[in-house]
């Protein structure tokens, strides 16, 4: 049999390596050659005779004829100074798969980054994951056993989070790619045999040999347990038997109403409603969303919260309507939602009130309408409302705040003082009582009464409180209490290339100990050379010790230490520096000595470390 005949693969290119490297291992086990495949030299006997080592230098000159012929004539020059098949192989997969961090990080990052496609099936998927392995333990990276499996897990679709759950309650003896990999395919399996058997049709009628009446009996209840409901989705019932459809349009009660908020296009209104004694809520409103229309209509002037008079008419399907006025509508639909509709249109003559679609499209709300309902998302891509189609209309059944008297919800007296305390950005009582009583105002003269509580005033002109100060030390011994801080890089490094500074002050004597640092990480040793010093000289152990919340303290290798040495920790509050407050002074004393004298001395070197 000739070379062509026996070799019918694709000869090695530039993109091939891998395939090329499986086909000349089959070729050469099936040439009897395989023992040339190895890493390793073959080698014969001491004994071995000279027909040995003549059929063996043969079997050698073969193995490696074979593995050069099938080498693309471009790429041959990689063994042209080679005379051993294994030297030969070596060689090319040091071209195509060098040992290198480079290409580590590369497969790492493909192994690390690999997903379930819908293509995909779930053999092809562990493959894929056991094949990038492969090619990082090629190339001096092995993977742990259990990471194999970790990643098996990470990318599956999220019809798997079941499977997932019960796999990650696995001891780490049970927990292996092996033990993964089955529990995979076997729910690959059942759930494709599940769908394969769903999406099977019927059996032609022909092949049939029940009676009429049973076949009509059977056809009728395969029927009913095939039917899909047109809300929820789900097999088995109708939409007006569905649960959750009943409760969708079920009015809450009176215990389950809440107080209603009032949002635009999103976002909640702070807007102080002043006419709550004067509203009532008013029932079981229908709301039909239009897509044609270009404005929302109302077709009850009680439901407005606040109202203009106008004359005009719309454009209708049907002809023209006219426009009485436009207002404000406040709504709280059934599911929780509240929703304040602006520039509302009055139509007397209307037969429904509509909310326009359009409006919600330039507020950048998003909508979609799947399975019968319409599905409306905010801004920022969030569930807002979910309309059921009712009678071929998408309709909102909400509760609508209206006015008793029919008159706008924000009513108040012309000299209320607090309506004008809210004009004049909430100024202070008496800076607006003085100013209605000049002579330069005009509208508001002499205000009278007085609020008593404001809460826009209460939660926008908070400040932070300031820190108590200390008269006397409160500790009894030295050592008992600790102060740390480390002073921010200074604008020029030390001759010893220090950029910090470590102070630790102690709280009873005010002893303080000052390191120079060139990186924040050597804090902790030098805390340690601290604590082993002081506590030599002064036969006492530290017991607390208080500092911010910078890394270089919050360290896990940190916090062990002071767990494993007894010392309490007492952290100060983010953006609260006064809770470390004998730190931060000195801090600030050293700093404010070596300023005067960096300014002082001209010709001195502007170094901190060295003036310190």
């Amino acid at each position: 049999m000739s070379f062509a005949e026996s070799c019918n693969f694709e000869k090695l290119n530039n993109n091939n390596y891998k395939q090329w490297k499986f086909n000349i291992k089959m070729q050469l086990l099936n040439l009897g050659l395989i023992e040339f495949f190895d890493k390793q030299e073959p080698v014969l006997d001491a004994e071995a005779t000279k027909a040995d080592k003549q059929n063996f230098e043969l079997r050698k000159a073969k193995a490696f004829c074979t593995a050069c012929l099938s080498i693309d004539e471009n790429l041959k020059s990689i063994v042209y100074n080679i005379d051993s098949p294994v030297a030969a192989l070596q060689e090319i997969e040091n071209v195509f798969e060098p040992r290198s961090r480079a290409r580590i990080g590369a497969l790492r990052s493909k192994f690390l980054n690999i997903l379930f496609l819908p293509s995909d099936t779930m053999s092809s998927y562990i493959g894929k994951i056991s094949q990038a392995a492969k090619d990082l333990e090629n190339a001096g990276k092995v993977i742990p056993d259990d990471e194999i499996a970790y990643q098996m897990l990470a990318n599956l679709p999220r019809s798997y989070d079941n499977l997932v759950m019960q796999l990650y309650q696995l001891d780490d003896k049970n927990f292996t790619s092996l033990n993964v990999q089955k529990s995979l395919l076997a729910e690959y399996d059942r759930v494709t045999v599940r769908e394969k058997s769903e999406a099977r049709p019927k059996e032609p009628a022909v092949f049939s040999i029940e009676s009429d009446v049973a076949r009509k009996k059977n056809s009728t209840k395969e029927f009913k347990e095939r039917r899909k409901c047109f809300f929820c989705g789900t097999v088995g019932h109708i939409r007006k038997n569905c649960w959750k459809f009943k409760n969708a349009n079920k009015m809450p009660t009176h215990q389950q109403r809440k107080p209603p908020t009032f949002k635009q296009d999103g976002l909640s209104n702070p807007a102080v409603f002043y006419a709550s004694a004067y509203c009532t809520q008013s029932m079981d409103i229908e709301f039909v969303i239009d897509s044609a229309a270009t404005e929302h209509f109302v077709n009850d002037i009680n439901l407005f919260t606040n109202f203009q008079k106008l004359s005009s008419s719309a454009s209708m399907a049907e002809g023209t309507t006219n426009i009485l006025g436009k207002g404000d509508v406040s709504l709280e639909i059934i599911d929780k939602v509240s929703l304040l509709l602006k520039n509302v249109l009055h139509a007397p003559k209307m037969a429904r009130n509509f909310i326009s679609l359009r409006k919600f499209d330039l507020a950048h709300y998003s909508i979609f309408v799947k399975n019968f309902k319409m599905i409306i998302k905010t801004p920022r891509n969030r569930l807002f409302l979910t309309v059921p189609l009712i009678d071929k209309f998408y309709i909102i059944k909400a509760n609508a705040i209206k006015m008793q008297n029919g008159s706008a919800a924000y009513i108040s007296d012309k000299d209320s003082i607090e309506l004008w305390h809210a004009r004049f950005g909430h100024l202070n009582m008496q800076g607006l009582k003085d100013f209605s009583k000049s002579n330069n105002t005009y509208g508001f003269e002499n205000l009278k009464g007085n609020v008593d509580k404001c809460d826009t005033c209460c939660l926008t002109k908070s400040t932070t409180a300031s820190f108590p100060n200390i008269d006397q030390i409160r500790t009894q011994h030295v050592l008992e209490l600790v102060h740390m801080d480390i002073w921010r890089p200074a604008p020029v490094k030390s001759l010893g290339g220090a950029e910090y500074f470590y102070s630790i002050i102690d709280d009873y004597s005010r002893y303080a100990v000052v390191y120079f640092l060139k990186h924040k990480n050597e804090a902790f040793e030098c805390f340690k050379a601290y604590k082993q010093a002081m506590e030599r000289l002064t036969n006492r152990k530290i017991k607390r010790v208080r500092s911010d919340n910078g890394t270089e303290f919050s360290a896990d290798y940190f916090e062990q230490y002071l767990i494993n040495e007894g010392i309490k920790v007492e952290r100060n509050n983010t953006y609260s520096p006064e809770m470390n407050g004998v730190a931060e002074r000195y801090n600030r004393t050293i700093i404010e000595g070596v300023r005067a004298l960096l300014h002082e001395r001209v010709n001195f070197p502007k170094i901190y470390g060295l003036n310190l």
